[in-house]
């Protein structure tokens, strides 16, 4: 036998016994199915509670409440008599909430210019005609142009003071007339109470820094790329206005959307305009933020690249090394297409299903298996993958960690909340706080995730 067929046969020999130990599987790539219809944008809910001290109240109230309540003016006595009278408050107003209701007392005086006297009666003066404690009441809410709504009434009064006139000297009782007077009267009295309320108290200041703020985009995560929430607030709702013997509450729900976006941080060329408040019987106090997030299948293959690619198994049948993972989505499972070599070189096919862990907040691959035509190839070729550990190894690997990005949402609120300067006078507080998984759907470019947060949010505003 001649020296070019004994290494013909050598070479031969080799490769038959290569192929024996090295089993090729080429299975055919499995069967696009269609996709379920995406997830719509969903709707999410701010609800908080809009806090203000009834002191800081009182103060603004005072303030914008005139000295002279009732100015000067004609009033006609029984016998004809031309009374000129004015009545003025002559301290400050104070402020009390009771059972959904305001209370007002205030310390009042009425003013008079003797109808009769030797003087002119261009020339004569003022002289006090009697002093009064009035008590007002009044329900309480907010209309919708942002400001405080009163409805003030009076409740009752007593004399601190009772009313006398002095006529050529003489000290004369003139209660009727007065009590007359104050009949005439009070709805201007009434009127000038309400006006300052409406005018001191418009909580569209407080709520407008809110509604602003929100808008800014949120940066939840770093790596493998930037992650950005961006809420898009479009409706705000109050229900009916609580307190107590401190401070009065005003029930809030802010509407919102929220986008999603990777990269540098996204610019905001205009921002919505707080809109015009809509009222509501009762509000949920708990806040609901429900946030669409699509996972590329680049960033998850990102992931696997650094957990299965190029990773050495010791299986039973022996060694196989993962070359590289690609990870994409058919109907409602996720395909995982892996290049192995070693004891089995080729292509191995696997798919499961795509799961929230709530626990551990990832995204996860459950119940893995082999692709119908792969196990087939197994079957004839390396049927001893089908039972070893792999499908094990592949599914503990099928992990996207989702913590970081979902559990910060809260303090990225408030954080941003505090950079904006807003909580120089205003203090934004999350305290409880939860995720629920509504649902996973597969498509085309990655997996959507829709993730419920619920968390109670308080505003407090510290100055008026």
């Amino acid at each position: 036998m001649k020296a070019q067929q004994i290494i013909g046969f050598f070479i031969f020999l080799v490769l038959i016994a290569s192929l024996d130990g090295c089993k090729r599987v080429r299975p055919d790539a499995p069967v696009a199915e269609d996709f379920e219809p995406a997830i719509e944008d969903p709707v999410s809910f701010m609800a908080g509670h809009l806090t203000f001290n009834i002191r800081d109240l009182e103060a603004k109230v005072n303030k914008a409440l005139s000295t002279t309540l009732v100015t000067e003016e004609t009033f006609q006595g029984r016998k004809g008599e031309a009374w000129r009278l004015r009545v003025e408050r002559t301290g400050p107003i104070q402020i009390k909430y009771q059972n959904r209701r305001v209370y007002f007392s205030a310390p009042l005086q009425v003013w008079y210019t003797n109808p009769i006297g030797l003087r002119k009666s261009e020339n004569r003066k003022s002289r006090r005609l009697c002093a009064l404690a009035v008590n007002f009441t009044s329900p309480v809410g907010v209309g919708p142009n942002w400001h405080l709504l009163t409805n003030s009434r009076f409740e009752e009064y007593h004399w601190t003071q009772k009313p006398t006139v002095r006529l050529l000297g003489i000290r004369v009782s003139v209660q009727k007339i007065a009590e007359t007077i104050l009949d005439k009267r009070k709805a201007d009295i009434e009127q000038a109470i309400d006006r300052a309320v409406h005018r001191s108290i418009r909580l569209d200041k407080q709520v407008s820094k809110v509604w602003r703020d929100m808008q800014k985009p949120l940066r939840v995560a770093k790596k493998p790329e930037n992650i950005w929430l961006i809420p898009r607030p479009f409706s705000i709702a109050v229900a009916p206005v609580m307190g107590n013997d401190q401070q009065i509450t005003v029930p809030i729900q802010i509407a919102f959307r929220v986008d999603t976006r990777l990269g540098p941080q996204p610019t905001m060329d205009s921002l919505e305009q707080l809109p015009r408040l809509l009222r509501r019987k009762v509000l949920p106090e708990s806040a609901r933020l429900e946030v669409l997030a699509t996972i590329p299948y680049t960033d998850i293959n990102q992931v696997l690249a650094k957990t299965l690619d190029r990773e050495k198994l010791n299986l039973v049948g022996g060694n196989v090394k993962i070359k590289n993972a690609m990870l994409y989505g058919s109907g409602r499972k996720l395909i995982l297409k892996t290049d192995v070599a070693g004891a089995v070189h080729g292509t191995l096919y696997f798919h499961g299903t795509p799961v929230y862990d709530t626990l551990t907040n990832t995204l996860r691959m459950r119940d893995v298996d082999f692709d119908v035509d792969t196990k087939e190839k197994l079957f004839a070729t390396a049927d001893w993958l089908l039972h070893d550990n792999l499908r094990d190894t592949i599914q503990a690997a099928m992990v996207v960690p989702l913590r970081h990005p979902i559990s910060t949402i809260p303090e990225k609120i408030e954080t941003a909340f505090a950079h904006a300067k807003v909580g120089q006078k205003t203090d934004l507080d999350i305290d409880t706080f939860r995720l629920v998984p509504q649902r996973i759907v597969v498509r085309p470019e990655g997996v959507q995730v829709l993730i419920k947060v619920k968390s109670r949010v308080t505003v407090n505003v510290k100055k008026l």
